[in-house]
C-alpha cells in the first residue's frame, strides 16, 4: 500500500491564527503611514518641546535686578504731637479749658498735615495756631493773635515737642523745617502792642 497515494501520510500544514486586526476586520494604522511623523523629526520636535518648557521655567523665576523706582515718601505730620501738646502742655489748668476746646476744633476741621504753635517768647505763652505748607513754605494762621501769615524773615526762636517730658525745648537752627512744632518771632513784631501777658500759669487765651 502506497502511503502517499493514499493520503495517509501525507503531513497536514497548520493554520494560522489570524492577528487581532485582521480579525476585528479593521486595519491598524501604520506609524509610518500618512499624517504621521518620521522618528527622527519626533524626536528633535520633543527635544524643542523640553526646552521651550525650561525657558519659561528659568523666565518665570527670574526677579528684576535693575534699579528700583523711586517712590515719593509720604509728608510727615506733626498733628498728634500737637494735640497732645494742646492736652497737656500748652493750656495748664482750668482756666484755659475753653481756649484749649477752640484750638482741639480748629485743628480737627483743618486739612493741614502739619501745625505751629507760636509764643509770645521763650516763655512758651501760647498765642496763635498756624498750619504749615513745607512744599510751598507757607505759615498760615488758623487761630489766635499773631501774624496772618508769617515770612522766614520773622522768625526769631524754635522749638520741639516732647511728648514724653510734656514739655517744648528750643531747638538751635536757623530755618524752619517738618521737625518744628512751636516757634516765636521777634519781639520788635509785637511792639505798639498793649496786650497784658499773664504767667504761663495763669495764662488764658487772648483773641
Amino acid at each position: 500500500m502506497n502511503l502517499c497515494d493514499s493520503g495517509l501520510g501525507r503531513a497536514t500544514p497548520p493554520r494560522r491564527a489570524p492577528s487581532p486586526g485582521m480579525a476585528s476586520g479593521r486595519h491598524m494604522p501604520s506609524p509610518s503611514g500618512p499624517g504621521s511623523l518620521p522618528p527622527g523629526l519626533i524626536s528633535k520636535r520633543r527635544g524643542f518641546d523640553d526646552g521651550s518648557g525650561l525657558l519659561a521655567a528659568n523666565l518665570g523665576s527670574m526677579e528684576y535686578s535693575g534699579p528700583k523706582l523711586y517712590k515719593q515718601p509720604a509728608a510727615k505730620s506733626n498733628r498728634g504731637i500737637i494735640l497732645n501738646a494742646v492736652e497737656y502742655c500748652v493750656f495748664p489748668g482750668a482756666v484755659n479749658r475753653e481756649a484749649k476746646q477752640k484750638v482741639l476744633e480748629k485743628i480737627a476741621r483743618s486739612e493741614a498735615k502739619h501745625f505751629l504753635v507760636l509764643f509770645r517768647d521763650a516763655g512758651c505763652q501760647f498765642r496763635a495756631l498756624y498750619s504749615y505748607v513745607p512744599e510751598m513754605d507757607q505759615v498760615t494762621k488758623l487761630y489766635g493773635t499773631g501774624p496772618s501769615q508769617v515770612d522766614e524773615v520773622m522768625f526769631d526762636k524754635f522749638f520741639k515737642y516732647n511728648s514724653g517730658g510734656k514739655c517744648f525745648s528750643q531747638v538751635h537752627t536757623k530755618h524752619l523745617t517738618v521737625t518744628i512744632d512751636a516757634f516765636t518771632i521777634h519781639n520788635s513784631l509785637w511792639q505798639g502792642k498793649k496786650v497784658h501777658l499773664p504767667s504761663k500759669k495763669d495764662m488764658a487765651l487772648v483773641i
